[in-house]
């Protein structure tokens, strides 16, 4: 029972009604508590009449406004940062787009935290193509094919360059999907989170791009696992 009160699942959804992203995903388990952020007060509202514990949050963090995308960023890799979450031993945070096996995903948790060192646990990112290798320039490539990147892809280009600069790889041998994260609340994961939405603010809406760098940091401390062990598909 003790561990029954030390996970939460969480996902998140920031924007207006016709966001084509706006979803509700089944709760993943009835074992666990299980957070549904937002700043769309009708989807608060529609959360009513489900079993997810709906949290309602403004875009204002610290007296500075966020954009809806950057909420999202900011909930998505900083869950300590969040009250409701802050006192759990461990998250999994899915995309609420994400069609997640709860069954399975209650299973790792409970394997990550009870029997393993591991702070963080991730899927390996599945490229649509066999020839791209794991690098940020692959990631590049398949992003700026959706307008929404494309026209930010200076920016993204310019911080690719600080960061292999500094030292850091432009092709490792793994690279994370960001749609599915189980973290201990430790050390460890929260100066990844802190790092990570660090470099969110240099890249904006592209975590996917700035994590690539990120994971180099901290890659002894991430189990990988395969992309679709906990989930199968996006949408509803």
């Amino acid at each position: 029972m003790y561990y029954s009160q030390m996970f939460a699942f969480y996902t998140c959804f920031f924007g207006d009604d016709a966001n084509e992203r706006n979803f509700i995903p089944p709760v993943p388990t009835t074992k666990y508590d299980c957070y549904y952020f937002t700043n769309n007060q009708r989807t608060h509202e529609r959360l009513r009449d489900t079993t997810w514990i709906a949290v309602f949050y403004s875009n204002e963090l610290s007296s500075k406004e966020l954009s809806s995308i950057m909420m999202a960023k900011w909930v998505k890799s900083c869950p300590h940062m969040l009250k409701e979450l802050r006192n759990y031993d461990a998250t999994c945070y899915f995309d609420s787009a994400l069609s997640l096996d709860g069954p399975a995903a209650t299973q790792l948790i409970e394997s990550i935290v009870k029997y393993s060192s591991y702070s963080i646990c991730m899927a390996r990112h599945p490229f649509i193509s066999k020839t791209w290798v794991p690098s940020a320039q692959s990631e590049l490539i398949e992003a700026v094919q959706q307008p929404r990147y494309a026209v930010q892809r200076d920016k993204y280009e310019e911080y690719i360059k600080e960061q292999t600069n500094s030292g850091l790889k432009l092709v490792d041998d793994i690279h994370f999907a960001t749609g599915f994260i189980i973290r201990r609340n430790n050390m460890i994961s929260r100066a990844m989170g802190e790092v990570w939405w660090a470099h969110i603010n240099k890249t904006g809406i592209l975590c996917q791009l700035s994590f690539f760098f990120v994971q180099q940091m901290f890659r002894e401390h991430i189990h990988d696992i395969q992309f679709g062990a906990c989930f199968s598909k996006w949408g509803y």
